[in-house]
């Protein structure tokens, strides 16, 4: 059940985009290219022997510094060194450090976002002011995404601190007032968005987290840069993992969350249940921290490969036949998200602050990296035809 709260409609007839009433931004593109992937179905992989294929990768060493358990595998990323000193944040106060025309030409080159003129200059395209916009809402959920991809590229000598600030030789010793920085965080952050960047997320989701544990031992091992997403129903968040080690009936990933620098925190996935947990995802109001929990596809592995570009622009040039239905939904305030409810003929989708239920054949929804859902992509095949889409305020529990 929605709240009897004002909201806004719209029918795929009226064909046409629109902004909803602040705070919710809200985009529909109808026949617009795009290939979201949504959550898959639980593996059915037999997990005593996974758990056993799992310990061949891990020794029989204490490592005390990661509290008890025996090590499996340590990339050697240290906290208070390797980490930024400064927490994950929303917009910036300063245009320069949010999503800017300089962030999309880099990321698909001056012809595809830029209406033909002298590289100097870049009068952006009609469909990159929208894609400027919409980017730039999800960020004030944060920058998660960026912050986790930049400090694994410092971590494996693919970028240096010192090119950012003379003289510097770690991460944590990067300011946070740095407009050069800034800027390369936002563009690592905009690669959660990219197609090639989305499928290898996507594919990563259909594994159980012990597969996920699996993998990122055997690629830590060889020196394989990750970034780890965790997703709770429209919100999701993304950290850096850098060592497993094996304690009871868990194994334990530690990492490093953007949102508390300087600390090691851990994700606790279970031998016996094959689900993982995480006790620090979000620090609410009265100081208690948020716990999140699943299973498969609600856990991601992104290896830093699928970053590398060069990257194909979906919405440049995108045409306008044969292609799916595509609602775009960024809520501009972190602490009050929206609920939307789309309707057809043939099912409803339904996402609210904690849930995405699902009963369209065919439609899929992807989720960014932000706390209170950041932005929510959902394609509907064109099969659905007519259809209608709902956004409100909550103001009240439900």
């Amino acid at each position: 059940m929605f709240p009897q709260t004002p909201n806004v409609s719209y029918r795929s007839g009226m064909r046409r985009s629109w902004l909803a009433i602040l705070p919710l931004l809200a985009v529909v593109s109808l026949g617009a290219c795009s290939d979201s992937s949504s959550s898959s179905p639980a593996s059915t992989i037999d997990n005593g022997a996974l758990v056993k294929q799992i310990l061949t990768h891990c020794t029989d060493l204490a490592a005390p510094e990661f509290g008890e358990g025996n090590l499996c595998i340590d990339n050697g990323f240290r906290m208070k060194t390797d980490d930024f000193s400064f927490a994950n944040t929303g917009l910036s106060t300063s245009a320069d450090g949010n999503v800017t025309a300089q962030t999309l030409v880099n990321l698909f080159g001056h012809d595809a976002v830029c209406i033909a003129s002298e590289e100097s200059t870049c009068i952006l395209r009609p469909s990159a002011i929208q894609k400027l916009e919409e980017w730039n809402t999800a960020l004030s959920g944060g920058r998660c995404e960026g912050l986790a991809t930049l400090s694994t590229r410092f971590n494996l000598g693919m970028d240096s601190p010192s090119t950012y600030e003379p003289g510097v030789t770690s991460t944590a010793q990067l300011s946070s007032s740095n407009p050069h920085l800034n800027s390369e965080i936002v563009y690592w952050w905009a690669t959660q968005f990219l197609q090639e960047v989305r499928a290898r997320a996507a594919a990563s989701r259909t594994m159980s987290p012990l597969q996920i544990v699996d993998d990122l031992i055997q690629g830590l091992a060889h020196s394989v840069g990750y970034t780890l997403g965790m997703y709770s129903g429209p919100s999701g968040h993304s950290v850096t993992p850098f060592a497993v080690t094996h304690r009871g009936d868990d194994f334990v990933i530690h990492i490093y969350d953007n949102n508390h620098p300087g600390k090691r925190f851990e994700i606790s996935v279970n031998s016996k249940t094959n689900t993982w947990k995480y006790p620090n995802a979000f620090l609410n109001a009265d100081g208690t921290f948020e716990t999140w929990s699943g299973g498969t596809g609600t856990l991601e592995l992104t290896a830093l490969s699928s970053r590398q570009g060069p990257f194909q622009c979906e919405f440049c040039n995108a045409p306008l036949t044969k292609s799916p239905n595509i609602v775009t939904i960024a809520s501009r305030d972190v602490d009050a998200a929206g609920y939307v409810h789309i309707t057809s003929e043939n099912g409803e989708l339904r996402s609210t602050p904690t849930n995405i239920f699902n009963s369209i054949p065919g439609a899929a929804y992807n989720v960014s990296k932000g706390n209170s859902g950041g932005l929510i992509t959902i394609s509907l095949p064109q099969s659905v035809g007519d259809f209608e889409v709902r956004m409100m305020r909550a103001t009240q529990e439900l």
